[in-house]
């Protein structure tokens, strides 16, 4: 079965592919609860901005620390973010919702984009680089 990553051939490791940004690239994500609500940054090479939506219901806000549909629209954004694709985001989403986001802790997380990659890799049938 094909992978659905991405096939950008890596020079370093022919049998692994890159996957959405540029290697290089130090990406965290950072969620804040407070009295204004719940708030998802992206920081990448010290610029912060917003976490963009990719979701299917753009009324629910992102909610960790839970189950539900803010927590799988937080997952669906987060794999978007971090590997630019959207069939990676959507067939993965809501395992990790249960297995990374339940489990974060409510005031406020840090996330990197590797730590998602690696979740990522340990799927069946899937390699990033």
């Amino acid at each position: 079965m094909q992978s659905l990553l991405a096939q950008t051939p890596n020079p370093e490791a022919p049998n692994e592919v890159n996957v959405g940004r540029p290697r290089g690239k130090a990406t965290r994500y950072r969620g804040v609860a407070d009295w204004w609500g719940r708030h998802v940054w992206v920081e990448r090479d010290g610029i912060r901005g917003a976490l963009s939506h990719h979701g299917e219901d753009f009324r629910a806000s992102y909610a960790w620390g839970r189950s539900g549909i803010g927590a799988r629209e937080l997952a669906r954004a987060l794999l978007f973010d971090a590997t630019d694709s959207a069939a990676l985001s959507e067939r993965y989403c809501r395992d990790f919702t249960h297995e990374v986001l339940a489990h974060l802790p409510e005031p406020a997380f840090v996330l990197g984009r590797d730590e998602i990659l690696a979740w990522i890799a340990e799927r069946p049938g899937e390699t990033t680089a």
